[in-house]
C-alpha cells in the first residue's frame, strides 16, 4: 500500500512516539509511507525509519485573531490536501484529534480513504470550539476511526460510521543493560508534558505529605510545558526546591525507570500513557491515578501497580508512603509490571493498524 501519514509534529509525547514507530514498521514491512507533519520538522525528537518520506508543511503558526486563524486553517488545509495528492496514496492515516480534523477536511471531494486515531480521552481532552463543532460531522466521513480504550470508543461512537476500533498503544522491551543505565533518579519518577492534564500539581501535593515524615525521601519529574514555573512556584513555597527536581524533557527514559524505584502517574485524564507502559516494562513498582481512559486498562490493581481514585491527593500519598516502606511489595508489583512487554507488544498493535488500512482501501 502507498500509506499517506499526518501528525501535527514529532515534537514529543506519547502520539508522537507511536505514529514514528508505527510509520518505521509499516515501511519495513514493504509499504511505501510517507509522513506529512504541519511544522517544520526542526524540533523532532522522533525519528523514523529511513524508507520513511518526511514532508514538512511548516504551516503551525499561532494565530492573533479569528481572522487570523481562519486564514490559517485555510492555508494549512491548501497544504496539506496539495502535499497528500502529491503523494498518491491509496489510503490515509491521521493521528489526533485537531490534525484529524484538518486532515478530513483536507480530503473533501477526494475519493482516498481517510483512517483516523484519537490519541486521548475525547470526553476529557477539550478543543477549541471550531474544531469540536467539526469533528462529529468530518469523523462520519473517515473510513475508520481508531481509539486507544473502550470508553473512548463509546464516547466517539454517535460520531462514527461503524463501531470505532479499540487499538491500544505498544511498549518497546527495554535494553537489556537497563541495571547499568541507572542514573541519579530519585525514589519516585514521574514523566509528563508540565500541562495541567498530567496533574503534577497534585503528585506535588501528595509528595509533600509525605516528605515530611521521610527527610530521605525525592522526587524527580521529567519534561517540559506550560506549566514549568507554576510547579516551581508551588514545590518552593513547600520548602521543597532541594527534594523535587524537574530536569526536563529526557528520552530515551530508560535511565531514571529503575528496578525498585516507584514511578507515578497523577495524571487527571489520559489517552493511554506510554510513561506509564515504559516504567512497568523497565520492572518499576507503579502508581497510577484511575483517571479517564488508560490506567485501568493497562494496571492491573494490586497486581502489578497500585490504581488510586482520580485527584484523591491523600489516596495518592497513602500508595506512596506504602510502597516506599515496603521493598517486597515493590518487587512483586515490579516483577509482574513487565509483562505489559507481551500484553502491549508492537508487532500485535502494527498487525491490527495493517488490518485497518487494508480494510479501508478494499472499501
Amino acid at each position: 500500500m502507498r500509506i499517506v501519514s499526518v501528525i501535527h509534529s514529532l515534537n514529543g509525547g506519547g502520539a508522537e512516539r507511536v505514529m514514528a514507530r508505527l510509520v518505521s514498521m509499516l515501511s519495513d514491512r514493504g509499504h511505501d509511507v510517507t509522513l506529512i507533519t504541519l511544522d517544520d520538522g526542526e524540533s523532532d525528537r522522533h525519528e523514523v525509519g529511513p524508507g520513511v518520506q518526511r514532508v514538512h508543511l511548516n504551516v503551525m503558526r499561532n494565530s492573533e485573531n479569528k481572522l487570523a486563524g481562519l486564514i490559517a486553517t485555510a492555508t494549512r488545509v491548501k497544504a496539506l490536501r496539495a502535499a497528500m495528492k502529491r503523494s498518491r496514496p491509496d489510503v490515509v492515516l491521521s493521528f489526533c484529534d485537531v490534525t484529524n480534523v484538518l486532515t478530513l477536511l483536507a480530503s473533501r471531494f477526494w475519493s482516498v480513504p481517510v483512517v483516523v486515531s484519537e490519541r486521548s480521552d475525547p470526553a476529557a481532552q477539550v478543543i477549541a470550539a471550531p474544531w469540536a463543532q467539526l469533528r462529529p460531522k468530518l469523523y462520519r466521513r473517515a473510513a475508520a476511526v481508531v481509539v486507544l480504550t473502550d470508553a473512548a470508543a463509546s464516547t466517539v461512537s454517535p460520531w462514527c460510521r461503524a463501531r470505532p476500533i479499540v487499538i491500544p498503544s505498544a511498549v518497546d522491551t527495554p535494553p537489556s543493560d537497563l541495571n547499568n543505565l541507572i542514573d541519579t533518579a530519585g525514589d519516585f519518577v514521574a514523566v509528563g508534558r508540565l500541562e495541567r492534564e498530567k496533574g503534577f500539581d497534585l503528585l506535588i501535593d501528595a509528595f509533600a505529605k509525605i516528605a515530611s515524615g521521610d527527610p530521605q525521601a525525592t522526587l524527580r519529574i521529567y519534561g517540559e510545558g506550560s506549566l514549568r514555573q507554576s510547579l516551581e512556584d508551588q514545590r518552593d513555597r513547600l520548602g521543597l526546591n532541594e527534594r523535587i527536581a524537574m530536569p526536563g524533557w529526557m528520552r530515551p527514559i530508560w535511565p531514571v525507570l529503575r528496578p525498585g524505584g516507584v514511578y507515578v502517574l497523577s495524571s487527571r485524564y489520559e489517552g493511554f500513557p506510554s510513561s506509564l507502559l515504559e516504567a512497568m516494562a523497565s520492572g518499576m513498582a507503579c502508581i497510577a491515578m484511575d483517571c479517564p481512559s488508560g490506567p485501568a486498562a493497562i494496571v492491573r490493581d494490586g497486581v502489578d501497580g497500585v490504581l488510586v481514585p482520580t485527584t484523591d491527593v491523600d489516596g495518592l500519598a497513602s500508595a506512596m508512603s506504602a510502597l516506599r516502606d515496603d521493598q517486597s511489595l515493590r518487587e512483586r508489583l515490579g516483577g509482574n509490571a513487565r509483562e505489559v512487554v507481551t500484553r502491549f507488544g508492537w508487532d500485535a498493535m502494527v498487525n491490527r493498524y495493517e488490518k485497518v488500512l487494508e480494510n479501508a482501501v478494499i472499501d
